[in-house]
C-alpha cells in the first residue's frame, strides 16, 4: 500500500510540474493517472486525479466533488488532503479547509503545501498571528519558499509591523520580480505609510487594522 501511495504521490508531483509550464499537458496526465489507477482498482486514487484534472479545467464544483469523495475512498495520504485544503480554500470554505489540512498534517507535519495554505485561511480569517506561525514553519523547511515569504510580508502588513513587511515583500521580488501579488501588496503597504501621516489617515488605518480584524477575529473564534 506504501509502495502505491508513493507511485500516485510522484505522479501528482510529475502533474504539478507540467501545471507550472503547460496546463493542457497536466490535465492530459491527470486524467491518464485516472485511468490506470481505475484499471487498476484504485477507486480513490482515480476518483482524486479525474478532480484534479477538473480543477486544473477551471471546474471547481465538479473537481471538488470529486475530491471529496477521493478522500473518503482512497488510502490516507497527506498530499490528498492538502491538495483537497487548497481546492476548498480558492471556493471559500476556509473552516473546511483548514479542518483538511490539519488531516494532513497529522500525517506529515513538514507538507510545506497544507502549513503554507493554512496559513492563507488563518490569514482569510484575519488571524495573522497564528498565520506568521505557518509561514515561518515553511521557511524553516524551504527557506527560499516564495509564496511564504511573501504571505508572511502580507500578514505582516496586516499587525501593523510595516519595516518588517516591506523586508519580506522587498525579498518576495528579489526572487520572483513579476509576483503581481507581492508588487500590489507592496504598493498597498506604501500607500498605507504614506497615509498614516495624513490628519484622518492614522484613523481609517486604525479601523481597517484593529477594529476590523478584531471584530472579525470575535465571529470566527475558534474558527
Amino acid at each position: 500500500m506504501a509502495q502505491d501511495i508513493q507511485k500516485y504521490f510522484e505522479a501528482f508531483q510529475q502533474i504539478a510540474d507540467l501545471e507550472e509550464t503547460s496546463s493542457d499537458d497536466a490535465i492530459t496526465l491527470s486524467r491518464q493517472v485516472a485511468k490506470e489507477a481505475r484499471d487498476n482498482g484504485d477507486v480513490g486514487f482515480a476518483l482524486f486525479f479525474e478532480g484534479e484534472a477538473f480543477c486544473l479545467e477551471g471546474d471547481l464544483k465538479q473537481g471538488e466533488k470529486l475530491l471529496a469523495e477521493a478522500v473518503e475512498k482512497a488510502p490516507a495520504a497527506d498530499f490528498l488532503f492538502a491538495n483537497y485544503g487548497v481546492v476548498l480554500s480558492i471556493l471559500g470554505r476556509v473552516r473546511e479547509s483548514i479542518a483538511m489540512l490539519d488531516r494532513a498534517l497529522q500525517l506529515n507535519d513538514k507538507n510545506v503545501t497544507a502549513l503554507g495554505q493554512k496559513g492563507v485561511c488563518l490569514s482569510k480569517l484575519m488571524m495573522d498571528d497564528l498565520a506568521l506561525q505557518c509561514f515561518d514553519r515553511v521557511l524553516d523547511i524551504e527557506p527560499e519558499n516564495t509564496h511564504a515569504i511573501r504571505n508572511k510580508g502580507v500578514s505582516l502588513s496586516r499587525l501593523r509591523r510595516e519595516e518588517e513587511a516591506l523586508t519580506y515583500l522587498d525579498k518576495a521580488l528579489a526572487i520572483n520580480p513579476n509576483d503581481q501579488h507581492a508588487l500590489s501588496e507592496k504598493q498597498i503597504l506604501l500607500d498605507e505609510i504614506r497615509l498614516k501621516g495624513t490628519p484622518l489617515g492614522w484613523l481609517m488605518l486604525w479601523l481597517r487594522k484593529v477594529v476590523t480584524p478584531a471584530l472579525k477575529r470575535l465571529f470566527h473564534k475558534g474558527y
